[in-house]
């Protein structure tokens, strides 16, 4: 992402629309041309806040009941004010795509234009929240990696436009990345057909998983933010019993919201998601009140993890999970970029394992143990440590309560780390980890010989390398 001068707002043109057949689906054909959101935009994306600002309106109304008008009315002004700025916002913002590069123009006293080259894109997004669905609306979000999370948002537009336009974009987009390689382009067929011995699982439009709610809901009960959960009730229950005042549980109110607002975001996110293998990437979709449709573009995927929980794995569900590099994060979204995407929220591992083939082609397995000499630093985990690969990829599985398997591509490898603690150093043993450049994931392989993660860490970089070399 690059910032250039803005064009002369009065060079803007809005051409009527015009559409040209692409399949079932038409899609715009004046993308070239400066376009505008929708003029109710503001008040989606103040959507969330509306509720605040009635309790602030009630509350001026209050606190003004018998004072002179004259104080509501600087009030009611100060709120109109705040109010007409997102109106302000949508009036300066425009975007067009052109060159291969979406542009987006904002900004009143200082302006940005903001560039997205299209073949660096790592995933497209529409996305409606509660309000936008009521209205018909839609937000187009372009994942890039290392761009500001609030960057490449257009905010927003008719559902039918967003949806034609996220075509149109992957379109372009696939001009640039055409010889990329994927395990899922092979088998997606024409149209998005799933292949013809795909199995149950894969039904006429390509549909690979669907989660279950009941299984969800259940899931996110045996989870950690469940316990949590548990935990929080069950101790205001018993302050509410023990102290025959049920009055004190009010101070327990800010930390049980916080614990109900986190299930149900899980849920709220997690629900119905559906995945799906197309041309242009894997489609997914999911949501209850807010809803999110995704593509991931063949060859963007950064890494793909397999989370076992203690307590899923005596029901045989597990969660595939993958990594895309994505933005930057603010500093309020922080907790939300902790989480990787989930193919499968929660599934039976037969479930998952048809998805990992989807994802790599001809995964290894961990299966090369630890020695016996880790067991004085990891008696827990021991048996849980292992690591294997080839020259296309590299897997790592650790953890006894919560085990967890990652597959790192080797042409996605951005750094390989030798780490070697003061145990280890007395033990003889080291740790490898690769880093790739997503949200954090690292391929960890634990507890070595000296002399294998010696022979790992000189052997690795020159995998990697052919492998970036062959994906070129």
């Amino acid at each position: 992402m690059t910032s250039q001068p803005p064009d002369s707002l009065a060079a803007a043109t809005v051409a009527a629309a015009a559409t040209v057949a692409v399949g079932p689906r038409a899609v715009p054909d004046d993308v070239a041309t400066w376009h505008r959101l929708h003029p109710l935009s503001p008040f989606v994306r103040a959507g969330r806040h509306i509720v605040a600002i009635g309790i602030v309106l009630v509350g001026i109304l209050f606190a003004n009941h018998g004072q002179g008008s004259s104080d509501l009315v600087i009030n009611l002004v100060i709120v109109g004010a705040a109010l007409a700025a997102g109106v302000v916002s949508w009036l300066v913002t425009r975007w067009q795509v052109a060159d291969g590069v979406l542009r987006i123009d904002t900004g009143l006293i200082r302006r940005q234009s903001l560039r997205f080259p299209l073949s660096q894109v790592q995933a497209i997004d529409v996305v409606q929240t509660g309000l936008a669905r009521v209205l018909g609306l839609a937000e187009i979000r372009l994942r890039m990696a290392g761009a500001d999370s609030s960057g490449g948002r257009l905010a927003c537009l008719q559902l039918t436009e967003a949806e034609q336009l996220r075509e149109r974009l992957l379109s372009l987009t696939r001009v640039a990345g055409a010889g990329v390689a994927s395990a899922w382009t092979c088998t997606a067929q024409p149209g998005g057909a799933a292949p013809a011995d795909g199995g149950a699982l894969a039904a006429t439009d390509g549909q690979l998983f669907r989660v279950r709610s009941a299984r969800l809901a259940g899931a996110i009960v045996l989870s950690r933010t469940g316990a949590i959960a548990a935990i929080v009730i069950i101790a205001m229950a018993s302050v509410a019993v023990l102290t025959g005042q049920p009055g004190i549980v009010a101070s327990f109110l800010p930390p049980g919201i916080g614990v109900v607002l986190a299930v149900w975001r899980q849920f709220n996110g997690e629900f119905g998601t559906v995945v799906a293998v197309a041309p242009d990437g894997l489609r997914l979709r999911s949501g209850l009140i807010q809803t999110t449709a995704e593509t991931i573009r063949p060859g963007r995927v950064q890494a793909v993890r397999l989370v076992e929980p203690l307590v899923w794995r005596a029901f045989g569900w597990c969660r595939l999970e993958v990594d895309v590099a994505g933005p930057r994060q603010r500093r309020e979204n922080r907790s939300e970029s902790q989480r990787l995407r989930a193919l499968i929220p929660v599934g039976s591992r037969a479930e998952a394992d048809q998805m990992i083939g989807e994802l790599l082609a001809t995964p290894p397995g961990p299966t090369r143990r630890a020695p016996r000499g880790a067991r004085w630093k990891a008696p827990l985990t021991y048996h849980f440590l292992a690591w294997g690969g080839d020259d296309r990829y590299v897997v790592a599985s650790r953890g006894r309560v919560c085990k967890k398997t990652t597959w790192v591509p080797l042409e996605k490898v951005q750094s390989i780390r030798w780490v070697q603690g003061p145990l280890q150093r007395r033990l003889s043993l080291a740790s490898v980890r690769l880093d790739v450049a997503g949200r954090g994931v690292t391929a960890r392989i634990e507890d070595r010989g000296v002399a294998e993660a010696s022979d790992v860490l000189r052997r690795l970089p020159e995998l990697a390398r052919a492998a970036r070399t062959r994906a070129a």
